[in-house]
């Protein structure tokens, strides 16, 4: 048995449920044959690379566009009237080419990009006899039950869940729920305590893990910070960055600035089974709301808080976690110790979180997904082979859909434009590019029968209920042309304008009239023809008897009457009139009918040539007017009923509050993108100024070390020189100045710039001045030839040490204004050699230099 998994790389939970969906048929049937697939593949490799750095980017920098555009997906999701329709980063070809070469059994999604290409195929007949499953990874529902309504079984990981999809239409044999499939080594306790020895932290001390995916996104440093200030007792942090380098580099910048008591361990990716070691170890773990991450915590029983990192879908998770009690949700960073110290103090509050948690152990069961797919007796959803077949087997529960779309968009006339229909996949359909029109007034759809022959038939106009004009597979009369001129959902897609507001007069006049046409069809005075007594014309004809006479609703004149030109000429002026109420309802082909004429494209028309055109060139995209449907009845392979969807009413979240709904609605696309890119400018600007700030202290910091060191020098060098021609009393009050200056000297730490020690060093450096200069004075005196040499010199280093002097004063003053002490000890490393050296020093006996040795 061979089964293909298909997953999406640019997510790791997606790539760690396969693999346990993977291990957990393996046990069942170590025969079978398992491929595992990343659907990212089938993409365009340069397309690949620019759409995930695209996507990153936008999650990490622009949240609320990403959230903006989740629910923007979902609402598409939830209004269009296929979801063949939506756009696919997938191409449908290439993965059909791949199924075709493997020729699996089944096929397994673990994201629901690959289930929604799989559906696509499904709903397109390519791919019969595969059967398809699809484990949903995260826990909200958007338009994702629609999904779950083409392909044979949906795995969801909660109860709450499958409540939702039930309540969204989805039959419950087709879903199950499975849990979320996670990697739990057996002896994960041992496995636990080794991994803190190998990183040198106490088993006994408490523990927190934060991890945030592969990306490692998030604010890490923020994170590190507002625990660490938080908790005053011993505490260990794990910060695991994954692949992102600049998160480790920012948390070796804060390493020296936390308190003593907490100890950091700054990791990159590493395996999956050491992150498992590490939250199994912790006592709190933090993590964003991914679908794999919060639940391996489930699974191991650990108090989680769950970080408001990426918008959309991980902030439904969290939501989710949070209402059921499983985790908390922080949604302000600052706050994150405060959560932490909750946790952590209060008993009772970890028992209810692992009590939550353990509810949702209880519903794992990641066998269901194995056996589903290693089951020969379940298939894959089918037609029967003779649904939608003239004479075979309808569709069932019609007129209750019907019955739901009357109660809900009662209507006087409708206008029924049927799409072209062929036995072959096909742009252009050769037998009737340009579709069918047909009315229903009251009760009655009035249809053109091309074929009718008046010998036998008696009707041109077809007389027949909307179900059976639909969905009927009993032909009403002789010479009937089966989804031609009845059963048309079977063959073809079919527009409704449905019209409420006529007057009964109207009505009555309009029904005369179609009995005019068939009086006059009898006597041989009407009969059907396509230049000037089309379906288009018998439409146009009956609204005219009714009062409505649209000059334009016919087309260009010298060519013949068009339905898609005489719908959309109905439809701007019904709906542009108030005294009227318009719906456009669509009458969905059904997927899995083994009708002849069941290929189905958008009508042609010759009075517009450009858009039919372009319709040929874009081929299955909707156009414009489609973009309209508010409602629709549909059908899904291998389920014969028919269902009634009301698009409008669909909402593209499952928990948005009125406020939240409001927010949505108030902005578009456009402005959430302007405010955050002008967002995300000003925090550009505030990082340039900060690394300019940043370099301009580290420039400082250096001529600050050069002063000192070259102050301590003159100095030295000084003292050496000045031995030669002073009196002992001077040279002994000259010796003790120095030693008193070399002590400050030593006590320095120029490398973490110890900024309160450098006052006391001034002023030894000022008292150093006044003995030398007192000395010089002294000196002479007495020897006024070398005096007047040593004055020279005296003079010279007079001018650098006040040079000197005033700069290092400079310095003081800017620096204290500027930073503080921690934050200058904070940007270079904890380094002991320049203490180490200057204390050497001390020891050190200058030698005294003689007149003939000086430089």
């Amino acid at each position: 048995m061979k089964i293909i998994l298909f997953y999406s790389s640019i997510g790791q939970g997606h790539i760690s449920a396969a693999r346990a969906i993977e291990q957990a048929i393996v046990r069942q049937n170590p025969e079978a044959t398992v491929l595992s697939k990343d659907i990212r593949d089938f993409m365009d490799p340069v397309n690949r690379m620019l759409d995930e750095k695209i996507y990153w980017f936008v999650v990490k920098n622009l949240p609320h566009l990403f959230d903006a555009m989740f629910r923007s997906l979902q609402e598409q999701g939830n209004i269009a009237s296929s979801l063949t329709w939506l756009p696919s980063d997938y191409p449908e070809l290439r993965v059909l080419e791949y199924l075709k070469a493997e020729n699996p059994d089944a096929v397994m999604a673990t994201h629901y990009g690959s289930a929604q290409v799989l559906g696509n195929l499904r709903e397109k007949a390519l791919i019969p006899g595969i059967k398809i499953g699809w484990l949903h990874t995260d826990y909200f529902e958007g338009y994702f039950p629609r999904i779950s309504m083409r392909i044979d079984r949906t795995f969801l990981a909660h109860p709450e869940l499958v409540g939702r999809w039930v309540a969204a239409g989805v039959s419950p044999d087709l879903i199950e729920t499975s849990g979320m499939p996670v990697n739990i080594p057996a002896s994960e306790s041992k496995a636990s305590k080794k991994c803190l020895e190998q990183i040198g932290f106490d088993t006994d001390v408490k523990t927190i893990t934060i991890a945030s995916g592969k990306e490692g996104a998030g604010n890490f440093p923020s994170a590190v910070m507002s625990v660490a200030e938080a908790i005053k007792e011993p505490l260990q942090i794990i910060a695991v960055c994954g692949r992102n380098e600049n998160q480790q580099q920012a948390l070796h910048k804060i390493l020296p600035t936390l308190p003593r008591h907490v100890k950091l361990k700054i990791l990159g990716f590493i395996p999956q089974a050491d992150l498992v070691a590490f939250i199994h170890a912790s006592d709190v773990f933090i993590t964003k709301a991914g679908g794999l991450s919060p639940a391996e915590a489930f699974t191991l029983g650990k108090p989680t808080i769950l970080l408001n990192v990426i918008s959309g879908h991980e902030k439904e998770n969290a939501e989710f976690f949070s209402k059921l009690g499983m985790a908390e949700f922080n949604t302000d960073i600052r706050q994150l110790g405060a959560q932490v110290l909750s946790i952590l103090s209060d008993p009772e509050k970890q028992a209810l979180m692992l009590e939550a948690q353990k509810g949702f152990r209880a519903n794992l069961d990641i066998g269901k997904i194995a056996r589903f797919l290693l089951d020969p007796g379940i298939k894959a959803r089918c037609a029967e082979p003779d649904f939608g077949l003239e004479n075979g087997i309808a569709a069932s529960n019609v007129h209750d859909a019907i019955e739901q779309l009357e109660a809900d968009a009662p209507a006087d006339i409708e206008i029924l434009l049927s799409y072209s229909s062929s036995q072959k996949d096909e742009r252009i359909v050769m037998e009737n590019p340009f579709g069918h029109i047909a009315i229903r007034v009251g009760d009655t759809v009035y249809s053109a029968n091309h074929v009718c022959d008046p010998a036998n038939d008696g009707l041109l106009l077809q007389h027949m209920s909307l179900a059976q004009y639909l969905f009927g597979v009993m032909p009403p009369s002789e010479n009937q042309v089966h989804t031609s001129t009845y059963g048309m959902a079977y063959g073809r897609d079919t527009l409704g304008l449905r019209i409420k507001g006529l007057n009964s007069s109207s009505l009555k006049h309009m029904h005369a009239e179609a009995a005019r046409i068939e009086e006059e069809f009898r006597t041989g005075a009407c009969k059907w023809d396509k230049y000037g007594a089309n379906c288009a014309d018998f439409v146009a004809r009956i609204l005219r008897a009714g009062g409505y006479d649209i000059e334009k609703m016919k087309g260009p004149s010298f060519i013949f009457t068009m339905p898609l030109d005489v719908f959309e000429t109905l439809y701007a002026a019904f709906s542009s009139d108030a005294g009227y109420q318009t719906e456009l309802t669509a009458y969905r082909r059904l997927p899995g009918s083994q009708a002849s004429y069941r290929f189905s494209r958008f009508p042609l028309s010759l009075g517009q040539p450009v858009r039919s055109l372009a319709r040929v060139i874009t081929g299955a995209k909707p156009d414009k007017i489609e973009k309209n449907i508010s409602r629709q009845l549909s059908g899904y392979i291998g389920d014969e009923r028919i269902y009634y969807e009301n698009l409008s009413a669909r909402i593209a979240t499952s928990e948005l509050n009125d406020l939240d709904r409001s927010r949505i609605h108030a902005k578009s696309m456009e402005q959430i993108l302007i405010e955050e890119a002008r967002q995300l400018i000003a925090e550009q600007k505030i990082l340039r100024v900060d690394l300019y700030r940043q370099r301009a202290e580290q420039h400082i910091m250096r001529e600050f070390h050069y002063l000192i060191e070259r102050c301590y020098e003159v100095a030295r060098i000084s003292t050496e020189h000045a031995q030669v021609f002073l009196s002992d009393p001077n040279i002994q009050t000259l010796q003790e100045a120095f030693g008193s200056l070399m002590d400050e000297y030593a006590s320095l730490n120029l490398s973490k710039g110890e900024v309160d020690r450098l006052p006391a060093f001034i002023e030894k450096l000022s008292e150093f001045r006044k003995v030398i200069e007192s000395g010089f004075s002294d000196a002479d005196q007495k020897q006024h030839a070398l005096a007047s040499e040593v004055r020279m010199v005296s003079d010279n280093l007079q001018e650098r040490f006040k040079s000197g002097f005033d700069i290092a004063q400079q310095i003081l003053t800017t620096m204290k204004s500027k930073t503080t002490a921690r934050e200058i000890s904070a940007g270079g490393a904890n380094h002991s050699g320049p203490r180490s050296k200057n204390r050497r020093r001390k020891k050190t006996v200058s030698p005294v230099i003689t007149r003939k040795e000086r430089p």
